[in-house]
């Protein structure tokens, strides 16, 4: 699992599309978590990469 990776998991007979936002290690036991997003696939939008140049600047930006 990588930062940025999105899969469809099953849940409750419920089709929910996940997104990994990142990670840390838990602060007191030192076990490593994962940041989910569940994306609904009704706001799910698909847009060319040039145009989404037009609206952040890059150098304003860190991944």
């Amino acid at each position: 699992m990588k930062k940025g990776d999105m899969f469809t998991v099953y849940l409750d007979g419920n089709m929910m599309t996940i997104c990994v936002l990142g990670f840390y290690n838990e602060e007191y036991t030192g076990e490593e978590m994962v940041i989910l997003a569940v994306v609904s696939q009704d706001n799910m939008v698909h847009v060319p990469l040039d145009d989404l140049n037009g609206l952040f600047r890059p150098q304003k930006y860190i991944n």
